[in-house]
């Protein structure tokens, strides 16, 4: 059984070992982080690997069912189109930790929290923009520099661009 995250853990990727029928051994490993999910596993001696970039899923899901005990089980998924390809975050019996680490992880990676009603998946709010992400190249100081090869050229002036030389002809001669 999954133990529940705690929401004031920051983690930049998570590494999951998770059941799979059809892997050698019976399980894959899963490496969660915010822009693609990395499943891999062995299948007939043969290595596998595969890369699903996050927004790729179609949510955060909650699903609630009842455990071995007769208590009821939470349990969180990351729902791909492909059932194949869903991943188990999340498997806990305290429905506080569940509510908290369902807000984390959907946010995490900025995707719509969904929950089972009548047996379909229903959204129970938007996409949020990770709180938390990495920075952006494009915001730093380097963008504003110039490349080394145009420092030496001189900048426009927007007087002398302003010249409009229209209804004139152009000579070229080759001598």
């Amino acid at each position: 059984m999954l133990e529940a995250w705690s929401a004031a853990r920051r983690i930049e990727e998570a590494c999951l070992v998770q059941r799979d029928w059809r892997a050698d051994g019976g399980v894959r490993r899963v490496r969660v982080t915010r822009r693609e999910i990395f499943i891999s596993r062995r299948f007939n001696g043969v290595d596998m690997m595969i890369a699903i970039p996050a927004p790729a899923y179609n949510g955060v899901a909650m699903d609630v069912a009842q455990g071995q005990d007769g208590a009821p089980s939470y349990r969180l998924s990351l729902v791909h189109r492909d059932r194949d390809l869903d991943v188990l975050l999340v498997e806990t019996q305290d429905s506080g930790d569940a509510a908290v680490d369902w807000k984390y992880w959907a946010s995490w990676l900025g995707l719509p929290r969904l929950a089972a009603k009548d047996g379909e998946l229903v959204t129970v709010d938007a996409a949020h923009a990770p709180s938390a992400g990495l920075p952006r190249r494009g915001a730093s100081n380097v963008r504003r520099r110039r490349p080394r090869f145009l420092t030496r050229r001189k900048m426009g002036a927007a007087a002398r661009m302003a010249e409009v030389f229209a209804g004139e002809r152009e000579i070229i001669c080759y001598d």
